[in-house]
């Protein structure tokens, strides 16, 4: 799942807790990366891997990382981490760079001295630990219940919500078209969604022929329709599925 760090909704009646990447860009933020080493990653490069012995804590201060499990089959992908997301090298995953990016690397034992010793570190690392579980739960959730082209428009939809905006209004324009920057490629998004790269091209191509969205070039999408991209995403048994138990395969 792509990574948003969103803040508090207009009118909640406070102001957001800082993000990590705002504490990190501080003058303590600076003094908690003390002990952190930097490492560059060639895209591509793999960071870590199961049973490979390695036990650290990292920030990615730049670029994008793909966390994701594999046999000698097939590829998940679980999450892509963005910039201010933080992960574990000691766990049952391969972690690679998919962009060049900047990582700040601690030994995990020195990593939760220094978080005791500076308690909004704590804070913010637990709001975005807690939106990578989210992402994660989300992702297995889809993969189990949605069809690739649905798990697609859901993704779609999400992403609109996360990162898009609102064209400006216009009154030949209905419904409202958002403007979604779309940062991941057809792979990456296939790997993502437990899908071949083409059948979510297809499946794209499908949601363009209808009218429910429009790419304009590489990294910008529009969602012409919001309310069918997210009818799109929903199986028509999804809230049978309750109450029916499992799906049978």
């Amino acid at each position: 799942m792509t990574s948003a760090h969103p803040h508090a909704a207009p009118g909640s009646g406070g102001a957001s807790p800082p993000s990590l990447l705002h504490l990190l860009d501080s003058p303590e933020g600076a003094a908690f990366l003390a002990d952190f080493r930097p490492r560059d990653c060639a895209r591509g490069e793999l960071i870590s891997r199961p049973g490979d012995g390695s036990d650290s804590v990292f920030v990615v201060r730049s670029g994008r990382v793909r966390v994701y499990l594999a046999d000698e089959l097939r590829e998940v992908t679980l999450a892509f981490l963005e910039p201010g997301d933080v992960f574990s090298t000691h766990t049952p995953t391969f972690v690679m760079a998919v962009q060049p990016s900047r990582l700040a690397l601690i030994d995990t034992r020195r990593f939760s001295a220094r978080v005791a010793g500076y308690p909004p570190a704590t804070v913010a690392i637990m709001r975005v630990l807690g939106k990578l579980l989210a992402r994660t739960v989300e992702l297995v959730e889809n993969l189990v219940f949605l069809e690739a082209h649905e798990r697609l428009a859901n993704f779609l939809a999400t992403l609109a919500r996360r990162q898009g905006r609102r064209a400006p209004a216009d009154a030949t324009e209905a419904p409202e078209t958002w403007i979604v920057p779309l940062p991941f490629t057809l792979t990456d998004i296939a790997l993502m969604l437990g899908a071949s790269r083409q059948t979510i091209s297809s499946a794209f191509g499908e949601l363009e022929r209808d009218g429910i969205v429009e790419r304009r070039g590489r990294r910008e999408l529009r969602v012409l329709d919001l309310a069918r991209l997210d009818a799109r995403g929903r199986r028509e048994t999804s809230s049978a599925r309750q109450t029916s138990g499992p799906r049978r395969t």
